[in-house]
This record gives C-alpha cells, sequence and structure tokens, in this order.
C-alpha cells in the first residue's frame, strides 16, 4: 500500500502503539535524564542516496518518523523498533563501533535490524488487538 493511501494519523496512531509496546516489552532507559519523544516527520528524508526511515537522535533523546518514507504500516512499526533499540543502547558504545565499522556492520545496528525483524509481527498483533 503506498504512503499516499494512508492517512498521516493513522501512521501516527501506530507509531504510537508501537512505542508502547517497546516500553512494555523492552523497559525504558534509565540512563536518560530527558524522556524520550517522538516526533513524526512529514518530510522525506535521504542520506547518502539511500531513504531514511526514521532515525534516532541521542542528544535530544527524540525519535524521528520520516511518514512519507514509510509506505507500509509494516514500515512505520519496524523502524519504531528499531529506533528504541538505538534509546536503549549505549551512545558511547555506538559512536566507538561508529568509528570502527561501516554503517551495515555496526553490531548495534545490526541488533537494531535483528530487533525489527524478530519482534515487529508480535508488536503488530498487539497494536491491532487496540485498535
Amino acid at each position: 500500500m503506498a504512503s499516499s493511501h494512508i492517512a498521516l494519523d493513522v501512521k501516527k496512531k501506530y507509531a504510537i502503539l508501537a512505542l508502547k509496546w517497546c516500553k512494555q516489552n523492552f523497559g525504558v532507559c534509565t540512563r536518560k535524564r530527558r524522556k524520550l519523544i517522538i516526533e513524526i516527520s512529514e518530510r522525506k528524508r535521504k542520506m547518502d542516496g539511500l531513504v531514511v526511515f526514521g532515525v534516532y537522535c541521542f542528544w535530544k533523546n527524540k525519535i524521528t518518523l520520516y511518514a512519507p518514507n514509510c509506505e507500509t504500516l509494516h514500515d512505520v512499526v519496524s523502524t519504531i523498533i528499531h529506533e528504541y533499540s538505538h534509546y536503549l543502547q549505549s551512545r558511547t558504545k555506538y559512536r566507538k563501533y561508529e568509528k570502527t565499522y561501516s554503517y551495515e556492520k555496526n553490531p548495534l545496528e545490526k541488533e537494531a535490524v535483528m530487533n525489527e525483524k524478530k519482534y515487529t509481527k508480535e508488536c503488530f498483533k498487539f497494536i491491532r488487538k487496540l485498535i
């Protein structure tokens, strides 16, 4: 289903419920001083020619979901799980790996990808029960 067919408010609802699922199943990061923020951006984003679905900012403690790039609800849910994984990870360790590994080989990126692949279906079941 193309992004033009999924209303922004539906994507927001799924993102918020996916975040709720993440908190319940992965817990919250006790190292952070600020509350986790989620932002749903209505703009598209690319980095190095690649489509960016979402990002986590360690400094602002914020997940940004680029809604137009998330063409399916699966994209929305898996992106939230991926970025929430980064929220739980150590910034120091991420920076260390970033200097040593390429993006795809970074162990913390691999962990985030594994989490989205492993848990997206389960998260969807949770969301569908609430909608």
